[in-house]
Parts: structure tokens; C-alpha cells; sequence
């Protein structure tokens, strides 16, 4: 079996082009076709001649630039940004009482959801749109979906447990540890404990052994630590105080440097492929416009093309309105939290003070 594109289909067989530029002859496997299909096909042990060739090039010339337009646009698909296989690079297990494994790819999107219990099974009918959906968006619905099925009542905590697959790539592993620090500190708000752990591949199969999710496995090795809430801590002295907050300004100068320079990164990603659109769609216009189509057939193609990119480009901004939306929102969220942790601290050291 091999793999081509559709060329030319008549009742004997159809004409298919190979990756290789090789014409060749296929076997029917199906009711109809479309010009410039990609699909696998058996093979008829005999090339198109070198007559047939010429032939088919005259007649039907018109043919090859809607063929060469089609693969130009279906490569197009391959500069969308954020784009995944489905390839799963982390294992990510959020533990409840419903237990999910979250399988996310390189760009932390979801490409597998396995519900690990009869609850979570309940749940995921609810969740029928999680093919691609961010690590934050998944875990929002997951937790969301918990609470408003009486599965996290107060107090109660959620586990997080990461596992990488195969190899570490420093850069994803710091943004996956940085969104999951991003969901803990939301969910603080809202004062439910997220416990956030790594875990090894060894152990994870360990766990697929017995049925549970890897948190599940960890918890009862006893390797899980407290929520911080649950912590019985004595109150700070100043000095202890003036020292956290130091130590926490520059942590956050890292994460923010780290974020600049990502969001920089991803930047001039985004206008290298931008580039790369334009040429290729200048291209597909130019092998139209080359081409021995009718005028009126090569305007209409023109007007689909430009609707099309101009969908694309809506949609691209609209994403980038709500992911900028939505950075905008946790930053917001961040400056609050501090400033009330900045009055919490104030108002233990007036009563330290006090107590003196």
C-alpha cells in the first residue's frame, strides 16, 4: 500500500502521484473520488506511460494547478501556530475523587483524556470538548465539574501529578511547572488546596497495574506532602516577614523575566510564519493565475482563498485577544493577591508587636 494524490479517475483505474513524482496506477477502492485527494492506494503493478503522461498534461493541464493549489493550502495547515501532534510528551493525573489522566503534547495541549474511575467516567460526558484544549482549561473544567457535582466539598484537596514520558526539554518542562504553580495560585483563592507532584514513568506503570492513577499510587506510599492549609505554622517574627518578602519579589523577577523572554520567543515565531503564509498563499495564486483555468473559475477560487485567509487571520486575532485577555486577568489577580498578603503581614507584625 502506498500513499499519493488523486490525479485523474476513469472507470479502469485512477491515476495517482506518489511523493517520489512518480505517476502510477490505482486500484478502485471506493465510489467516488476528488481531484488533489490524499489517500492510500493498492497499487497496479504498471506506470503511466510517457504518452499517457503528455497526454494527460495537454487535456487535462488545469487539473495539476488545482492539484498543486490544493497541496499548497493543506500546507498552509502545517505553519498554523501551536499546532500538535499526537504525541503525548506528559502524563498529567488530577486526583479528587474523580480521577482523570491528562495526556498533553510538547505545546501543553490535550491530545488524550482517560477517566480512571466510575466517577470520573460520570464526569467525562460532560468534557466532550477536550481534544486540544490548554493544560489550564482542562484542569478548569475537571475541577469545575467536580464541584458542581458535590465531588470537592471544603477542604477537600486536589492532586496533581505530572509524569514526562520520554525525554525532558528543559523549556516545556518550566512552562508545565509554571502553569500548574499559575492553577494552584487561582484555586488559593478560591481555598482549595492543589497539591502539585512529579512522578516517574517506572511509577506510573506501577499504577496502570493496579488500576489507579499515578497520585493515587503515591498517596498511599505516603509520598504525597500536605496541602500548605493544612499546616500548622507559628506566626512569623518581622525579620521572618521581611525576608519572605524579599525572597518572594525575586522570585517573581525570574518569573517575570522568564515570561518576557518566552513571550518575546513566541513572538517572533508567530511573524516568521506569518511571512511564510503570505509566500505560500502567493504562491497558490500564482499557479492559479499560470494555469489554463477560465477566468471566471480563477476568480471565484481567488474570492474562496482570500475569504478563507481572512477567516484565518479573524480567528488568529480572536485567540490572541483572549489569550492576552486572559493574562491580563491573572496578572491582575496576582497584584491583588499580593497586596493582601501584604496587609495580612502588616496586621501579624502590629499584633507581634503587641504582644511585646
Amino acid at each position: 500500500m502506498k500513499k499519493g494524490i488523486v490525479m485523474d479517475v476513469n472507470d479502469e483505474y485512477i491515476t495517482m502521484l506518489t511523493p517520489d513524482g512518480e505517476f502510477v496506477k490505482a486500484k478502485h477502492m471506493k465510489d467516488s473520488y476528488e481531484i488533489g485527494e490524499e489517500m492510500t492506494f493498492f497499487p497496479i503493478n504498471e506506470r503511466v506511460s510517457h504518452t499517457s503522461k503528455r497526454s494527460f498534461f495537454q487535456v487535462k493541464k488545469w487539473r495539476y494547478a488545482l492539484a498543486s493549489s490544493l497541496i499548497a493550502i493543506l500546507l498552509l495547515s502545517l505553519f498554523i501556530p501551536f499546532s500538535s501532534s499526537d504525541e503525548v510528551y506528559a502524563y498529567m493525573s488530577i486526583d479528587i475523587n474523580p480521577s482523570f489522566e491528562v495526556g498533553l503534547d510538547e505545546n501543553l495541549h490535550v491530545v488524550s483524556l482517560e477517566a480512571l474511575n466510575d466517577e470520573a467516567k460520570k464526569l467525562e460526558e460532560s468534557i466532550p470538548d477536550w481534544k486540544n484544549s490548554t493544560l489550564d482549561s482542562i484542569t478548569e473544567k475537571i475541577i469545575q465539574h467536580s464541584k458542581e457535582n458535590g465531588y470537592l466539598l471544603d477542604g477537600k484537596q486536589v492532586l496533581i501529578t505530572t509524569v514526562v514520558a520520554d525525554n525532558h526539554k528543559k523549556k516545556v518542562d518550566q512552562e508545565l511547572q509554571q502553569g500548574i504553580e499559575e492553577i494552584k495560585e487561582v484555586y488559593g483563592k478560591e481555598q482549595i488546596a492543589v497539591t502539585s507532584v512529579t512522578s516517574t514513568v517506572e511509577t506510573r506503570n506501577a499504577a496502570k497495574e493496579k488500576g489507579i492513577s499515578t497520585g493515587k499510587l503515591l498517596i498511599k506510599e505516603n509520598k504525597v506532602p500536605k496541602p500548605v492549609e493544612e499546616m500548622k505554622t507559628k506566626p512569623a517574627k518581622e525579620e521572618q516577614n521581611t525576608n519572605y518578602q524579599q525572597e518572594n519579589a525575586t522570585q517573581q523577577k525570574d518569573i517575570n523575566e522568564f515570561k518576557n523572554t518566552h513571550k518575546q520567543r513566541a513572538e517572533d515565531v508567530q511573524e516568521e510564519l506569518k511571512e511564510k503564509k503570505e509566500q505560500i498563499r502567493d504562491k497558490v495564486k500564482n499557479n492559479i493565475e499560470n494555469s489554463n483555468m477560465p477566468d471566471h473559475i480563477k476568480e471565484k477560487k481567488f474570492e474562496k482563498m482570500d475569504e478563507k485567509w481572512e477567516e484565518k487571520k479573524r480567528k488568529q486575532e480572536e485567540r490572541e485577544r483572549k489569550q492576552e485577555e486572559k493574562r491580563q486577568e491573572k496578572e491582575n489577580n496576582r497584584r491583588g493577591n499580593n497586596g493582601n498578603n501584604n496587609g495580612n503581614n502588616g496586621y501579624h507584625n502590629h499584633n507581634n508587636g503587641n504582644n511585646h
